[in-house]
């Protein structure tokens, strides 16, 4: 339910002569400073693209795919046709509405169309960053992190599905003292998350929807693995908020709010966010020409899930509406 912000460019630090070290690399989408809403105090807040989710609502939709995709904004475009003869394997044409059409079957990646682009109303999401890159740039923060008790959230996209990656920035955060949080939907391999919960020291996990149906339903998966890896993060003594998306025709009413409740009680969760709909993902849906199911559905107000508050302050849990 996120929608990024700021992005910053890191320019690659040059190896020392005769020093080779082999370390993995990330595609990343966003590198957001100074947040304040992605966990306690001042944050950087690291972006990774790819997600195992396919959530209808998603307000990031450019980070579904692993790899780095090209958005296309209409109303830049100045349909002079630079990118159609640039591009190499004739991918690319305007159809009757003067929209910009792409052949994915015939895309090779070049970004030649980007390059032709005067208007930049083509423009890449992702970028590749090693993990010394993205902790160079974390650590210029870190007087902000210590004054106010901040420090680095991974989020997505699903950070933990770049997985050698994410565990090595984890690990290279924590050598360096910084507090970190992880805003994931939990959907890993068991074994994988054993392994990276010790190097994280807060985690907001998503719980789509109580019942297993209507989670694969909206978004292609069970949430059984979800379940059982929160567990076992309570379990294991971390600090777990569980994150509500709550969506229109999907899990916002009082009867779903009755079944979190219950299963809440059953994982062990205290703290839990509601997260009231809104529409500031509805324009990346277009850019990438993509369909949005509830682009005529409107923003919901925090009003509107009172009731669901309300119910699950009943069951003893402590509950934020809004993140």
């Amino acid at each position: 339910m996120k929608c990024r912000k700021y992005k910053v460019r890191v320019r690659t630090r040059k190896s020392e002569p005769g020093r080779k070290r082999k370390m993995p690399k990330g595609i990343i989408f966003n590198i957001q400073k100074f947040s304040i809403h992605d966990g306690p105090g001042i944050r950087t807040t690291v972006f990774l693209k790819g997600c195992p989710l396919n959530c209808r609502w998603c307000a990031n939709p450019e980070s579904k795919s692993a790899e780095e995709e090209i958005l296309y904004t209409q109303k830049t475009c100045l349909h002079c046709s630079s990118c159609v003869a640039a591009c190499p394997a004739g991918g690319l044409h305007f159809d009757e509405n003067g929209m910009l059409k792409f052949s994915k079957d015939l895309c090779t990646h070049c970004m030649s169309c980007v390059a032709a682009c005067p208007s930049h109303a083509l423009t890449v999401e992702g970028e590749e960053y090693t993990v010394e890159q993205v902790v160079e740039e974390a650590m210029k923060d870190q007087p902000f992190y210590e004054k106010s008790g901040g420090g680095v959230t991974l989020s997505g996209g699903e950070p933990l599905l770049q997985k050698e990656f994410a565990l090595a920035l984890l690990k290279a955060l924590k050598k360096e003292g910084i507090h970190t949080t992880i805003e994931t939907t939990a959907y890993t391999e068991p074994e994988y998350f054993k392994e990276v919960l010790p190097y994280i020291d807060l985690l907001y996990t998503d719980v789509k929807h109580p019942d297993d149906a209507m989670h694969q339903k909206m978004t292609d998966v069970s949430n059984e693995r979800i379940l059982k890896n929160i567990r076992y993060a309570i379990e294991q003594g971390k600090e777990l908020v569980a994150r509500v998306p709550v969506i229109p025709r999907f899990n916002h009413s009082v009867e779903v709010a009755e079944k979190y409740a219950v299963l809440f009680q059953d994982l062990g969760v205290k703290n839990v966010h509601l997260l009231p709909f809104h529409q500031m993902g509805q324009g990346k849906w277009e850019a990438l020409g993509l369909d949005y199911l509830y682009e005529n559905d409107k923003n919901m107000k925090k009003e509107e899930v009172f009731e669901m508050r309300d119910v699950l302050e009943k069951a003893g849990l402590n509950v934020q509406v809004g993140g």
